[in-house]
């Protein structure tokens, strides 16, 4: 896919003028990453505003200990390197690795932020989209505070099914789940073990029937039941 076929895509961009999408484009570099590939280390300066054109990043941080924490994930349409737009000084606080085989689009950082000046709308939206991930790390902050992990593993699956299967309401539905519960755990702040426990706990209250990555919700209410309690 060409790049400002993408970028009309994005919702960050709509409502730009064709003339100012050809200029990004004319900005823009397609980066390769191969999976497992890292793309940035925390402690680095940023390289660029990116656009995720096809696969998938990750953005972690590992303790001492070797513990991981997962932040986020960056999927086709989303962007990343924000925060640099409006603090150019401020170096990245998380890595940055391929989760697959992935293309972004990198766009220097002077042209958004000239572009930010000449268009107010680009403006409003990257602070939108700012304050929406300040409150989403608020909220992973609160998680990790307030909430067991079982809890938050609840949590976590109602989150993922409203986001990937919008369409499932009460229904039982059947999910097929693109983590290992390694990667689970690193994203709810617990280990592996737990969340095994927890599945089972969820298959023994009769909440889901779980076999590997496929898991079948028999009880959304209660699931987030669980996420709530």
């Amino acid at each position: 896919m060409h790049a400002t076929e993408m970028l009309r895509d994005i919702p960050l961009l709509r409502g730009l003028s064709e003339e100012t999408l050809s200029e990004l484009e004319g900005r823009a570099t397609i980066k390769r990453l191969e999976e497992g590939e890292v793309y940035l280390n925390a402690g680095q300066p940023p390289k660029a505003f990116c656009v995720v054109l096809s696969g998938q990043l990750k953005f972690f941080r590992v303790n001492k200990a070797g513990k991981e924490q997962v932040f986020g994930y960056a999927r086709p349409h989303d962007v990343f390197g924000l925060t640099s737009l409006t603090d150019p000084y401020k170096s990245v606080p998380v890595n940055c690795l391929a989760r697959s085989v992935t293309e972004i689009a990198e766009i220097d950082l002077p042209a958004i932020r000239e572009l930010m000046h000449r268009e107010p709308q680009l403006a409003v939206a990257i602070l939108k989209e700012q304050s929406k991930r300040y409150s989403d790390m608020l909220d992973l902050v609160d998680q990790l505070s307030l909430k067991d992990a079982h809890n938050r593993l609840a949590k976590w699956l109602d989150a993922w099914i409203d986001e990937n299967h919008p369409e499932a309401g009460e229904n039982e539905v059947l999910v097929v789940l693109p983590y290992t519960q390694s990667e689970i755990a690193a994203q709810i702040g617990t280990v592996r073990e737990v969340v095994s426990r927890g599945f089972s706990r969820m298959e023994k209250d009769g909440i889901l029937r779980a076999s590997g990555k496929r898991v079948t919700i028999l009880s959304r209410k209660r699931l987030r039941q669980m996420a709530e309690s």
